[in-house]
């Protein structure tokens, strides 16, 4: 295991990488940021809510009212003053008022508190399934970069391996060239051999080239995936060997702990408490609030300025044309529709790991051939390259021999590749890869 840890510290650096600096990435922890402030702000309605208010009325004439009080009283006040012998009891002037007041002011604090609302608790619970969400929604992205980081540094290595095999060839046919000519400089060789020489030199080159720009391609989109500079130097040392020892871990689809399945049972889950919010329309909503402040004409501050007033508020749904019961319709709908949606997307999620099972098995059986098929054309060339230059082989075989090593040696550089490739698949799959928070 210290082995094939050792392998993988080049590609777990650059993976690392990738997480710290992925855009999109960053994108989304911002929308979690987001459904995180939304959580906290549906808890903060079960706290009680503070407020200053503040008016302030004047106005003259409009609506009026007549009150007699002097017509009721001082007839009393009269008898009264005669009974005595003095005039104790002036006379009062009848009251003429508007109803629009002059200089008054109202300032209060009033402080409520939700006593019963089951719209605030299924909207915190709703809230917090959407944090849920968003966290699944980030670790699902992580273990897709992760993934295409590795397929895509396997693609570098494969395609800096092409780059290799191709030159150690172009440097043997340049040597076989200079043979070819020494040889017919002798007279123990033809210009026809010189010819096909070249003409083998020139098509290995034109090789040499597409495979060289498919290394720059690969290594672009690698540092693409990294957001940094396009151009930047690529580590290569990595010991695909090593990587490749042990794969028994990834042989069997196990799609238990992928977040998809999580994401898909907390999306269920936020469609029953919708619906449960819609069914729960006819609770009651109760609660009470206080007022402490001062009112009064002028801006007096008396001690009859100042004031409190307590109360307790009930809200009763009664009758709304049915547009409740409609609401509570679509979210059952809404809900139906996320089950059949979990059920169908955990089948294919299955499919997939099946079928990355099955690719896996097949590129490990087109490994084992190509390193089998390596192997002969390795010993095949060394003995045809020997007889070549002892004379007893032809410049044909030579060069067959050349092309069927540096055919092999690009194969089996793409199947330890596409092994690799297929077992990153697999623990894409398998969401095995530890994903540190």
């Amino acid at each position: 295991m210290a082995t094939i840890a050792a392998a993988q510290a080049p590609l777990d650096g650059y993976i690392t990488q990738g997480l710290a600096n992925n855009v999109v990435l960053q994108q989304k922890h911002v929308s979690l940021d987001r459904a995180m402030e939304d959580l906290k702000e549906a808890k903060s309605l079960f706290l009680p809510s503070l407020n200053l208010n503040a008016s302030f009325l004047s106005g003259e004439g409009g609506r009026y009212f007549n009150f007699p009080v002097g017509d009721l009283v001082n007839p009393v006040y009269r008898t009264l003053n005669q009974f005595i012998g003095q005039n104790a009891f002036p006379e009062v002037e009848n009251v003429q008022a508007y109803l629009n007041p002059k200089n008054y002011y109202d300032a209060h604090v009033r402080a409520s508190v939700p006593l019963l609302n089951t719209d605030i608790m299924h909207n915190q619970r709703i809230q917090e399934q959407a944090v849920q969400l968003q966290e699944y929604e980030v670790a699902i992205y992580r273990r897709e970069l992760v993934k295409d980081i590795k397929v895509a540094y396997y693609n570098v290595l494969m395609a800096g391996q092409a780059v290799r095999s191709y030159t150690s060839a172009l440097q043997l046919l340049e040597r076989n060239v200079d043979v070819t000519r020494s040889l017919q400089r002798h007279g123990a060789g033809v210009p026809a051999q010189v010819l096909r020489a070249q003409a083998e030199r020139e098509h290995i080159a034109s090789q040499l080239a597409q495979a060289t720009n498919q290394l720059a391609n690969a290594r672009r989109y690698f540092n693409f995936l990294l957001n940094v500079d396009l151009d930047a130097p690529v580590d290569e040392h990595f010991d695909m060997d090593a990587a490749l020892a042990d794969t028994s871990s990834f042989i069997a689809a196990d799609i238990g702990r992928r977040e998809e399945l999580q994401a898909l049972r907390t999306a269920v889950g936020l469609r029953r408490t919708r619906t449960k919010l819609t069914s729960q329309y006819w609770v009651p909503k109760l609660s009470t609030f206080i007022d402490l402040g001062y009112q009064g004409m002028d801006w007096s501050t008396d001690r009859y300025a100042d004031y409190y007033l307590f109360g307790v508020q009930l809200d009763v749904p009664l009758f709304n044309g049915g547009r409740n019961r409609y609401r509570e319709h679509r979210a059952q709908f809404d809900q139906d529709i996320a089950e059949l949606n979990a059920h169908h997307s955990t089948q294919q999620l299955f499919l997939s790991a099946t079928q990355a099972q099955t690719e896996l098995a097949t590129a490990q059986a087109m490994l084992r051939s190509a390193r089998a098929r390596n192997s002969s054309a390795i010993s095949y060339f060394n003995l045809i390259e020997k007889g070549f230059l002892e004379g007893a082989n032809t410049q044909i075989e030579y060069l067959d021999a050349r092309d069927q090593l540096t055919g092999a040696e690009v194969q089996l550089a793409v199947a330890r590749a596409t092994v690799l490739q297929k077992l990153a698949e697999m623990e894409r799959q398998n969401a095995t890869y530890p994903l540190n928070n």
